[in-house]
């Protein structure tokens, strides 16, 4: 039998079947085993799947004698719902063959998957000619459109495959915006990181090259608070600081939007933080060294004491809290922290786990006072907490 027209299978972001106006997927059918035992076949296609590889991918729980009756009903109600393509009976499509199952080589079968696959690998020979291998690579992450199969991706025999293609698809993004920078395409850039942070948002250099492209197309605000939403985000799961490279982005970002202004009021304005704001002040690490600096040299100038001080969170047996007990301290202790400073002492996280302080006009005592207070004010706000709260103080070193 002859088959011209091909049916159309998206494996990236879930699976569908698709013939000129027909589709099914997993929203209108509702088997887990059914969409295995298709999606294994259409992915092995180019051989014949044995009954005892499908029971063990399909019943790897099932100790009873009757597996392969179980497994016979499947397949008939998986052809059944290939009947709904209208492109072929489904005993045409999903063929039996000596102790196994193939699916019919016939068939023309064009998968997302393999298109994507053949793109990456043919632009990396079009090397020379950045426009034409530009090309192959947009059309290639625009297909990648989520995991390959997750509602699978916890499968053995899944977990490798969407490995291997969130691997291609990651390092393609990756050229891809680089190759779009250096074109100065930079709404494109946007487009593309933004797609492909949502769907990896740890990778670094996607929010380096967004970062960047919204600063070149004046909407530096965002950049800014794309930069802070990501650094909150690393510290939480990771407790780990932005790169250099992305940190030296960022404090370029704070003068970057400054045009040519005469009037100092209106500057001022510029300056002032949203809304009344009490007790300390935040920011972050990189900024904290700056005012850091600043602080030494006024003291020394002033002939005045500037203390630094360290909190640490940990677990009652000196462990780790786990992550999202860890992140519901901070959040805790850090409110402790602005509303039991004054507003001219700053503060910063320092990492997954501590808070750094900058006391300045303040003596040890009075320093010590203030760590002892912040920590009964947590206890006293969380009497049901698990995480204990150490802390020290230093004396910064000025020339006077």
């Amino acid at each position: 039998m002859s088959y011209n027209k091909p049916i159309h299978v998206s494996m990236f972001g879930g699976c569908s079947l698709t013939y000129e106006d027909k589709m099914i997927d997993s929203k209108k059918i509702h088997s887990k085993r059914i969409w295995t035992l298709l999606e294994y076949l259409i992915t092995y296609r180019n051989k014949n799947v044995t009954q005892t590889e499908l029971i063990e991918l399909l019943y790897p729980e099932d100790k009873s004698e009757t597996p392969l009756s179980a497994l016979k009903t499947l397949v008939h109600r998986a052809r059944a719902v290939l009947d709904g393509l209208e492109y072929t009976d489904g005993k045409n499509i999903i063929l039996q063959r000596s102790g196994g199952y193939i699916w019919n080589p016939d068939i023309p079968l064009v998968v997302d998957t393999e298109i994507f696959e053949s793109d990456i690998k043919n632009s990396a020979a079009l090397d020379a000619d950045s426009d034409a291998q530009l090309l192959l690579l947009l059309r290639a992450v625009d297909l990648y459109k989520g995991d390959f199969l997750p509602d699978s991706t916890m499968d053995t025999w899944a977990l490798s495959i969407n490995t291997y293609y969130r691997f291609l698809y990651i390092d393609a993004v990756k050229l891809t915006l680089r190759l779009l920078s250096e074109l100065n395409k930079h709404s494109e850039v946007i487009s593309v990181a933004q797609r492909a942070i949502a769907i990896d948002p740890y990778e670094e250099s996607l929010y380096y090259y967004l970062i960047i492209a919204l600063a070149h197309t004046n909407q530096v605000n965002i950049a800014r608070k794309q930069y802070e939403s990501m650094t909150k985000l690393f510290y939480s799961e990771f407790g780990v600081t932005p790169s250099k490279e992305l940190q030296s982005v960022y404090k370029v970002l704070l003068k970057s939007d400054n045009g040519v202004e005469n009037d100092l009021g209106i500057i001022k304005n510029q300056m002032l933080e949203e809304g009344k704001k009490r007790g300390a002040f935040f920011c972050e690490y990189e900024f904290f060294k700056d005012i850091y600096r600043l602080e030494t040299r006024s003291a020394a100038r002033r002939g005045k004491p500037v203390h630094i001080c360290l909190i640490n969170v940990a677990g009652k047996d000196g462990n780790p809290l786990s992550k999202k007990t860890n992140n519901s301290v901070m959040q805790k202790l850090s409110d402790c922290i602005q509303s039991s400073l004054r507003c001219g002492d700053v503060y910063s996280r320092y990492s997954v786990s501590q808070f750094i302080i900058l006391l300045p006009s303040t003596s040890f005592e009075n320093g010590e006072m203030v760590l002892d207070r912040i920590a009964k004010k947590f206890h006293q706000e969380n009497p049901r907490s698990l995480a204990v709260i150490n802390s020290s103080i230093q004396a910064i070193d000025v020339e006077i």
